[in-house]
């Protein structure tokens, strides 16, 4: 059996707007036929929230490996559960869609807290 092939991890900027094209632009780049405005806007609104709730962005990456694409989003927060199945959100409120739409959008969302940091892995498939 041959491993899946894994490109290296690339940086993104720690800036929402500058991320999302950079991750349009390595996804174009690498032929990636899967559904790239997914994986887009759940960087940007993980971003946002790194940016609100944890003093912001320390390091963010995006990566291929085989099919699917791996993006680490990472700040100094306190960390936070993400829900297998989170509520719809009122639609009337101003905020509070994040996590529901980082949810809805990966197909694998896991936090993982290493030494001073918070790690937002995502995972999209084709």
């Amino acid at each position: 059996m041959i491993a899946p092939s894994r490109t290296r991890p690339v940086p993104l900027s720690t800036q929402p707007a500058e991320a999302r094209q950079q991750v349009g632009r390595v996804l174009a780049d690498a032929g990636w036929d899967g559904d790239a405005d997914t994986v887009i806007l759940a960087v940007h609104e993980a971003m946002v929230n790194a940016q609100r709730h944890a003093g912001g962005v320390t390091g963010a990456t995006v990566a291929l490996e085989g099919p699917a694409v791996l993006v680490e989003v990472r700040d100094r927060g306190r960390g936070f559960d993400v829900p297998q199945s989170p509520d719809m959100p009122d639609p009337a409120a101003e905020r509070g869609r994040g996590l529901f739409l980082i949810r809805r959008l990966a197909d694998r969302a896991d936090v993982v807290r290493a030494g001073g940091e918070v790690c937002l892995n995502l995972r999209f498939e084709k």
